[in-house]
């Protein structure tokens, strides 16, 4: 395989682009400077309580008070402890951001602290060990369990990511201690520190994507910056020593990174209605409130003979999974392809599919209706990638 990450500056932001053998298949767009970021921890006070939504506003230092549904802090580090076991107005408790501000909406946060790592996420709220759906090997699950007999703690589990079999049994060992003693130290700083106090900052999203990717198959990594570049070289150095080496600094002057890989056209892929296909036809989004629909259709290719028609629905199948994620859909998404055969055919696209989106640990292929629609369905990551890029001041 030849997989590569290209992260450079435009804008005044940081655009991060993964490539599968010379495709684009993720595109990510962030702020240089991220003031607030998902996954961040803060020392926050009970602004207020609100029980008819069962939900409070709590200051984190930020200027605007976060919402938090009560449910959210079950499992939360609070003080003072009451003898009624409630919570109330002008308590301390310890809260990670989970939604970034939007439109309406105010920032959201958490008291179900989770700490990610590249192959272990630590789960407040959980006990024992879980695993990703993905990993559907039962020896590496044996052995995972037997590795963390004894070792979890009352009031948070242990989830091994889809990354994790590609990790020794040493490192995730390794990773786990340095979580839990990260969450030690996060309770330890609470109990001293001031409301309003960022206690962790997460990663910034071009680091993230290196704990959602398939390492092993990475060549490259890329880019323009030299800030970054440092970032990269001490994150890998002390979480990935192997991929150190593959960390690049590009210092051409004549053309950018982002023009030669041709991102502006990457962009134009995952923000158009419509999408064409090499064999003629074409591909048609639309969002609604509930789903997103793909509407594939023959355009000018052959509709005289049921193998081309077939070809189409097969590149508009392989062409669809890049979309899922080039565009971060999530939630229910329904494709409409060319009707032009039986049960059988029917049953070859939806496998075909299968095999198409098996990169994607988010999406699930559920279907095919009796009105011949495929169901699919693809958990939320983040925000789509039209509403980043319309919040930002941003021109691909």
């Amino acid at each position: 395989m030849d997989d590569r990450i290209i992260i450079c500056k435009k804008d005044g932001n940081i655009v991060t682009a993964v490539f599968r053998e010379n495709v684009c298949f993720r595109l990510f767009v962030n702020p240089a400077s991220e003031p607030l970021r998902i996954g961040n921890i803060y020392t926050g006070r009970i602004a207020s309580m609100v029980p008819n939504i069962n939900a409070c506003f709590t200051d984190i230092g930020i200027g605007e008070n976060v919402y938090i549904p009560l449910e959210k802090l079950k499992n939360a580090v609070i003080s003072p402890a009451h003898a009624d076991g409630k919570i109330h107005q002008g308590d301390s408790v310890l809260v990670q951001i989970d939604r970034l501000p939007a439109k309406q909406k105010k920032a959201g946060a958490t008291g179900d602290l989770s700490f990610v790592g590249n192959a272990v996420v630590l789960l407040m709220g959980r006990k024992g060990v879980s695993f990703s759906k993905k990993i559907d090997d039962p020896g590496f699950r044996d052995r995972m369990r037997t590795l963390f007999e004894g070792k979890t703690e009352a009031g948070f589990g242990v989830m091994l990511r889809t990354n994790a079999p590609y990790f020794e049994d040493a490192q995730i060992l390794s990773e786990y201690e340095t979580l839990r003693a990260e969450f030690k130290d996060a309770v330890r700083k609470f109990e001293i520190m001031l409301p309003g106090t960022c206690l962790r900052e997460d990663l910034p999203e071009y680091l993230k994507v290196f704990r959602d990717e398939h390492l092993s198959e990475l060549t490259e990594i890329v880019t323009d910056d030299e800030s970054v570049y440092s970032v990269l070289r001490g994150f890998f150095t002390k979480f990935l020593p192997e991929l150190s080496e593959k960390v690049r600094l590009y210092k051409e002057d004549t053309v950018s990174l982002y023009h030669l890989y041709d991102l502006t056209k990457a962009f134009h892929d995952a923000l158009s209605r419509t999408v064409s296909l090499k064999s003629g036809g074409n591909i048609v989004f639309d969002r609604t409130e509930a789903m997103t629909v793909a509407d594939v259709n023959s355009g000018r290719g052959s509709a005289a003979k049921k193998t081309a028609l077939s070809d189409i629905n097969r590149e508009a199948a392989r062409e669809i999974a890049r979309q899922m994620e080039l565009r971060g859909l999530s939630g229910m998404i329904l494709c409409d392809f060319i009707s032009c055969g039986g049960a059988d055919e029917k049953k070859q696209l939806f496998e075909y599919m299968k095999e198409c989106t098996k990169h994607d640990r988010s999406v699930d292929v559920v279907d095919i209706t009796r009105l011949g629609i495929m169901e699919i369905t693809r958990e939320k990551l983040g925000a789509p990638l039209y509403e980043v890029v319309k919040n930002l001041d941003f021109n691909p």
